[in-house]
Order: C-alpha cells, then structure tokens, then sequence
C-alpha cells in the first residue's frame, strides 16, 4: 500500500501542546537512553587514549583543530568533514568540538519524532518512535564512544527517504557523504523507501537527480582531491579488512541484533509487504537494498553493533506500515512493548570479538565514584 492514500498521513506537521513537540519528546527520549543505558562517565569526565571509548573523539578534536592536510591515525575520518566544518563554523575548540555529534543525535531524535507526527499526525506515537531510536546504536554509539558522528548521517537518511520537498532531498544527498560512507551505501535503500511513499513521478526524478549531484561531487572530489588530504592505498585498506574478517565474523550476528534489539520487528513488518495481500514480492527489493550495504560494511568494518544504524529508514516504515495497515492503538501497543524489551534486556557494543555491556546510569555514577583514579 502507498502510504499517501493512507488519510491520516499529513503534509503538515499538526500542531500539539509544547509538551507533544517533536524537540519536547526528543529530550524526554534522550534522558530516557542516559537514564537506562548510560555511557562510561569517566569517559565523559576525563577521555583517555588507548580507549575504544575515547581514541575516536580524541581524533576528531584533534581533525577540528587542524582539518585538511593533516594524517590522522584513523583514515576512515579523512573525508568526513561535514562536522568538522560544523565545529568551525560555530567557532568550536578542543574538547567543545565533542558536542557536535550531541547535537545530531538531538537533531535525530527530534526529526524521528517529527517525520512520525508529520505521517501520522500520533503524538504519542512520535513519542514512542523517538525513545525507541534512543535504544538503538544510532543513540548508543554516540552517548557511549566520543566524537560518533553517527546520528547526523542517519538523519540524513531519513530525510532523503521521508522528509517532503526536493530542497530537504538535495541537502541531505550533498551533505550526507561527507559524514560517513556509509550514508552512501544506505542511499538507495533511502531512495527506494520514497519512491514506494510518493506516487509521483516528478518526485522520483527529483530524488535521482539529487542523489547523482550529491554523489557525483562527493566522488569527483575523492578521486581529485584538491583538498591535498591525506590518502591510504585502497589495495592496503581492503587487505587488511578482509584479512580481520574471520576474526570478527563469529560476533556480526550479536552485533547486528545488538544495533536494533527488539526494533528488528519493525524491520520485519517494513520488508513484509502488505500482509492483507500475502504480497511477499514486495519485500524483495528492500531486503536485497538492505542487506547490500550491511554486507559490505561488516566486511569492512568491525564494529558491527553500529551497522543497522543504516536501516533506521525502515524502522520508520515498518512504524507506518502498523499504522496504516492496523490503526494508531496497535502501532503504540506494538513500539511501547517494543521499547520496554529494548530498555530492559541487556544491551551492548560490540566490536571485533568482544562485547561491552551498556549498564543504567545509577550503576555507572556508583562505578565512577568508586573509581578516584579514573577521574582527574
């Protein structure tokens, strides 16, 4: 079913009490995911080097104070500029600069809540999508490791795939890619996901053409690269991935189920097609867009717990599909329990072969105190 003729979807966000704000609800769900699954506050308090927690934002500062031309121990950051330019722009320093992903994870969690109100026009729907996006990787990664930048290409995803207007489309697609790669693996998935919401042509043609510009810059400058960045042989890069593959291959399946936990129903009833109709054809192509990128980024990378970041497009589908195939009483019963499991089974990174459990933050605030030399 197109979710267009579905009536209750609106072109214009419904106004709701301040208390029903997209931003209201995306601070409720972000104190939410610090409440039951906190991050390491030493880290927060005094980052460390030589830390899975720590190196990653120790990089990025260091990458903000000095962003072209400089080699950084970690390649993959070379092209990601999108936020290094943000913390410029806001004449951001040192260890100020970590609040840049902080602030696309509010971003993401305030448009999660947006582009539910704005399709169905639930509040307390929106609500419930935003908590329980604040229970997934796309969340947890950022809280719990410095300098994620995670959130803002994930919300871009969800722009290209939900958010109306070609302008919106355009932004994202140009800006997105020099977030993280990943944001182009997972584009076609976003652009299939709205050309099965929209049913107009113009639409299509629109998010293609915004999609080419957006990538066409983004390769044109990799492969010219007229900013004199730092490059790694890509023979070398692929070596070594392939090379740790097997190591880390046996905790892909942990990792996977850890990114999303209990929101993977939501997937499911995205890649399901119309069960009224029994159309299981439908579901072929998003699995097969699906599962393409998240093949390729385990192989490349190995911290799989953050891949099914990249499929949050169609956790938000499968939000809509309950709701426009079984009403807004079913779809808030369905994501309530689906929060509650995330918040009360265990969760945890992982990354090559080991996991790291994420504790409440009561627990953690007790670790910490009784750790005087993990703070300065």
């Amino acid at each position: 079913m197109n979710p267009n003729q579905n009536p209750a979807i609106q072109h214009t966000p419904p106004r709701h009490p301040l208390l029903l704000s997209p931003l209201v609800l995306a601070v409720l769900a972000l104190g939410m995911s610090l409440l039951f699954q906190s991050p390491r506050l030493w880290v927060l308090v005094h980052p460390r080097p030589g830390s899975t927690y720590c190196d990653r934002g120790l990089q990025f500062i260091r990458q903000c104070d000095s962003p072209l031309g400089t080699p950084i121990p970690d390649v993959a950051l070379t092209w990601r500029l999108a936020p290094v330019l943000l913390a410029k722009a806001l004449g951001l320093h040192g260890y100020a600069t970590l609040i840049i992903p902080w602030l696309g994870l509010v971003g993401l969690l305030w448009l999660s809540a947006r582009l539910v109100l704005l399709r169905t026009g639930d509040p307390r729907l929106a609500g419930l999508f935003a908590a329980l996006i604040g229970t997934t990787s796309a969340t947890l990664t950022v809280t719990g490791w410095l300098g994620m930048n995670d959130a803002w290409y994930a919300a871009a995803l969800l722009l290209v795939a939900f958010q109306p207007g070609w302008a919106w489309l355009l932004g994202a697609t140009l800006v997105g890619p020099w977030v993280d790669e990943r944001f182009v693996l997972a584009l076609p998935l976003a652009l299939f996901i709205r050309a099965r919401s929209t049913g107009s042509g113009w639409n299509r043609r629109a998010a293609l053409a915004a999609a080419a510009s957006g990538l066409g810059i983004f390769l044109t400058a990799r492969w010219a690269n007229p900013l004199h960045q730092p490059t790694a042989s890509l023979n070398e890069f692929l070596g070594q991935a392939i090379a740790g593959f097997p190591h880390w291959l046996p905790w892909v399946g942990l990792g996977w189920f850890m990114g999303l936990r209990a929101a993977w129903l939501l997937v499911a009833a995205a890649l399901g097609g119309d069960w009224q109709r029994t159309d299981l054809r439908a579901a072929v192509w998003p699995a097969l867009l699906a599962l393409a990128p998240v093949a390729v980024i385990t192989v490349l990378a190995a911290d799989s717990s953050r891949t099914p970041t990249m499929l949050l497009p169609l956790v938000l589908w499968g939000t809509e599909r309950l709701f426009t195939l079984h009403g807004g009483a079913f779809a808030r019963r369905t994501l309530g329990l689906l929060l509650a499991a995330n918040l009360l089974m265990p969760a945890m990174h992982v990354t090559y072969n080991r996991g790291d459990i994420i504790n409440s933050f009561p627990l953690e605030l007790v670790r910490w105190m009784h750790q005087p030399a993990a703070r300065p």
